[in-house]
């Protein structure tokens, strides 16, 4: 950071622009009211003389809990008339309302029949909704006055209707079918995972949620023609015994008590039955029979075709030309001959071969035997393209070992894809990478890299584990990747790397787990005379910058939760190299370097409105064990090590330029900095700015806190290692910031500024500054922050 001075005439004039940003920002966050409360929002286009729609206002009369008032606003507010729901465009520093429409009672009589309708359909039939307006004068001379309406609708829903009984008649149908009596146990023996329950809101959306789980329900039983069609829900109201005639005063009393307690809390009793005269042939239970498949179907009948039978199993595959193995097909097939038909067994075959992306159309068409219970099954698969050639020229943020500063380069990737490996839908990649990274600083190529890639992604588990449960097995691929990779850092060093690695990946609902067994890894490094300068200056560097062997095992765990608009992610990773293998004497293994590594992370994303609210927590550590070859002061390798800084972490500091602890070093000493133990948090409100040429422009303002240290104490690094409780939050460095993003739909493209706010890294001749909050901060320190460039969003990428 330069000397603080007097600013010349250009950064003067620089510092104005920033504090200008500064407060545009602050308007787009802020939305003040006139004495009206009316928001200031610009109206453009608005029909002179007449009174037009500006605001439109729901006030909810009843008692609802915060989240429930919420809720049904926003449902309210969707049921009105488009001409009177007014919507605003956001621009850099205000609210713009364009072309409103001119005002029209009629149009608010719609909204509340929409209103009322919305109601009704959720178990409100006592509902109160009336409007009145509000009219505003603003005085535009010669453009003609403004003549703001407000519309204030205020609606009372009245008492909710609830479900006081729920039975099921389907036996006692007077078109009599032997299958009525299963049908009733069918819905009998799922009564305890029913969704419609006793208490519930007499609604029409959980009604018929409910007829549709029937549906479903009868065809995962053999019913292939049962609708929602056949079912019809009768409900009544009205206690009977309330109207009978009472032959006591007594009984009297009670009755008129009752049919009180009726008014303040209503409720309904609800019936499903089968329509009168229904189509008998939806109660036919059908069992499958031959299932035919056409792996290389592309429309018509006019095709050529060779068949291939299995006779026991009811498989027939016709096709044209041998793309596909026969035994593979089968076996994601769903359906099996003989068996009660089944919709979800249907529906998963469907979604199985879509997914295994050999195939751009899938399609299966069900024909049920004429005077048959057993239906025959035509699976119709169009194949898509097998290869894939693309070529991607790309500006990249550098993420290799001893990079000093935030360096960007130019690269090119090539690659082919596969989708049909093997015959048996097997992805194959083979990709070939090529990247530069540039810097202002000395040399003007820094680092190049180059690298071949080969990967094959198999749909399924390799080999068959018959003991994993089937509904694992089904959404399981298993990975094998192979990369050799060259990095040439001038003046520092070359890295020539090995990988290979076996895994596997499976999900369930919202979770999903990756388990890499093994991961092996080779790194050749050839020091040069910049790298041997800086282990002469710290020696423990001779024991992170070394060439060795990795032989691992991987596993990763993520789960995905929340609610609309509010997501939330957790993950968890572990690593661990030579616990068992560092036990088997071989030379092959001298270098093997031993350590556990984990990490976790959780993020969270809440919607406010248009604004996006994002915070992360990430933390790891990396603990590496003793070896002979390596002596009793092991340390990670470079390659494993966790680093801070640069656009996708502390945005106030480059790239590993932050750490560790309160270690004070100069910048030639330490051109880099890491660490085997790491927490970090950051909180980014995310806000939309404009809209140019259909690139949108959105805007935030962030906040990082985090650092990196080691766990052990390290001569070179003084005051870097973890320390007690105290120590940790103490070296946790703060940075604050704001940028501009640029989203090309396909791109992303962000520019972030960071300011320090707590450094706990500084150089010797600062020591001044060493965690002290906004030190010498004043309008002229704003241009001695770092601009970070990077593609796409950090932590959530939307």
């Amino acid at each position: 950071m330069a000397q603080p001075g007097k600013p010349p005439l250009l950064l003067n004039s620089f510092n104005l622009l920033i504090t200008g940003l500064v407060i545009l920002i602050q308007c787009s966050c802020k939305t003040t009211q006139n004495s009206y409360g009316i928001p200031p929002i610009k109206v453009k286009g608005y029909p002179a003389g007449k009174p037009f729609v500006f605001k439109t206002n729901i006030y909810l009369d009843g008692n609802f809990s915060k989240e429930e008032r919420n809720a049904l606003q926003s449902r309210l507010e969707n049921q009105l008339d488009d001409s009177i729901r007014i919507r605003t465009i956001g621009q850099l520093y205000r609210q713009v309302l364009k072309n409103p429409p001119a005002y029209d009672s009629s149009r608010a009589d719609r909204s509340v029949v929409f209103m009322r309708a919305l109601l009704n359909s959720m178990g409100y039939f006592r509902d109160t909704i009336r409007y009145d307006t509000t009219l505003f004068v603003i005085k535009r001379g010669r453009k003609g006055d403004e003549y703001r309406t407000v519309v204030n609708f205020h609606v009372k829903p009245g008492k909710l209707v609830r479900l006081d009984s729920i039975s099921y008649s389907f036996a006692d149908s007077a078109d009599y079918h032997p299958n009525q009596y299963d049908l009733q146990n069918l819905v009998k023996n799922s009564l305890d995972t029913s969704e419609l329950k006793k208490g519930n809101p007499f609604s029409k959306n959980l009604i018929s949620d409910h007829i549709d789980r029937m549906v479903t329900l009868f065809r995962n039983h053999g019913y292939l023609r049962f609708s929602r069609s056949e079912l019809v829900g009768v409900w009544d109201t009205l206690d009977a015994s309330l109207i009978r005639p009472a032959a006591n005063p007594i009984e009297q009393i009670l009755l008129l008590e009752k049919l009180r307690q009726q008014r303040e809390n209503p409720t309904a009793d609800l019936e499903f039955r089968l329509k009168q005269n229904y189509d008998s042939s939806a109660l036919i239970k059908y069992y499958n029979g031959n299932i035919t498949i056409y792996p290389d179907y592309f429309g018509g009948d006019g095709q050529l075709t060779r068949n291939y039978a299995y006779p026991d199993s009811g498989f027939i595959i016709s096709y044209t030309q041998r793309l596909f193995k026969h035994k593979f097909l089968p076996q994601n097939v769903y359906l099996k001959k003989g068996d009660l038909y089944n919709q979800q067994n249907y529906l998963k075959t469907i979604s199985r071969f879509n997914a295994l992306g050999a195939w751009r159309l899938v399609n299966i068409e069900q024909s049920p035997r004429a005077a048959s219970d057993t239906v025959d099954f035509h699976i119709y698969l169009t194949p898509a393209e097998k290869y894939t050639f693309n070529a991607n020229l790309e500006l990249s943020v550098s993420n290799n070992p001893l990079v000093q500063g935030n360096l960007l380069g130019p690269g090119v990737t090539l690659y082919r894809l596969n989708r049909n490996f093997g015959k048996t839908s097997n992805t194959e990649n083979v990709n070939l990478r090529f990247n530069t990274e540039l810097s202002t600083k000395g040399n003007f190529i820094t680092t190049q890299q180059a690298g071949l890639a080969y990967s094959i992604s198999f749909p399924r588990i390799v080999p068959s584990f018959r003991k994993i449960p089937e509904y694992l097995r089904e959404k399981s691929k298993t990975l094998l990747n192979t990369s050799f990779n060259i990095t040439d850092r001038k003046d520092f060093f070359r890295v020539t790397s090995f990988n290979f690695s076996w895994g596997y990946e499976t999900a369930w609902k919202n979770k999903s787990v990756k388990v890499v067994v093994p991961n092996i890894e080779y790194t050749l490094l050839d020091k040069r005379d910049s790298l041997e300068a800086l282990i002469d200056k710290n020696p423990s560097f001779d024991r992170i910058f070394n060439q060795g062997f990795v032989f691992s095992t991987i596993g990763g765990f993520k789960i995905t939760g929340g609610k609309k608009k509010h997501v939330h992610i957790f993950s968890a990773n572990i690593e661990e190299s030579g616990l068992v293998t560092g036990l088997i004497r071989t030379k092959l293994f001298d270098s093997l370097y031993r350590f556990v590594k984990l990490d976790a992370e959780f993020i969270r994303s809440m919607r406010l409105g248009k604004k996006q609210l994002v915070t992360r927590v990430f933390s790891g550590v990396g603990i590496a064990l003793k070896t002979q070859a390596r002596g009793n002061d092991p340390q990670m390798p470079y390659f494993r090590q966790f680093f801070a800084g640069g656009p996708n972490s502390m945005r106030a500091w480059g790239l590993r330029q932050l750490g560790p602890g309160s270690a004070v070093k100069t910048g030639e000493e330490a051109p880099l900095r890491f660490g085997d133990f790491m927490f970090e948090t950051n909180v980014e409100l995310r806000f939309p700015l404009a809209n140019i040429a259909g690139v949108k422009v959105t805007s935030t303002v962030f906040t990082d806190i985090g650092n990196v240290w080691f766990i052990r104490y390290n001569p070179d690094f003084s005051g870097g290692e973890v320390g007690n409780l105290s120590k940790f939050f103490k070296d946790l460095a703060v940075g604050l910031g704001t940028g501009f993003r640029f989203d090309f739909d396909f791109l992303k493209i962000r520019l972030d500024y960071g300011l320090k706010a707590k450094n706990p890294t500084v150089e010797p001749d600062n020591l001044a500054r060493q965690n002290k909050w906004f030190y010498g901060w004043n309008p002229g320190t704003l241009i001695h922050g770092i601009f970070q460039l990077g593609i796409n969003y950090p932590f959530v990428n939307y």
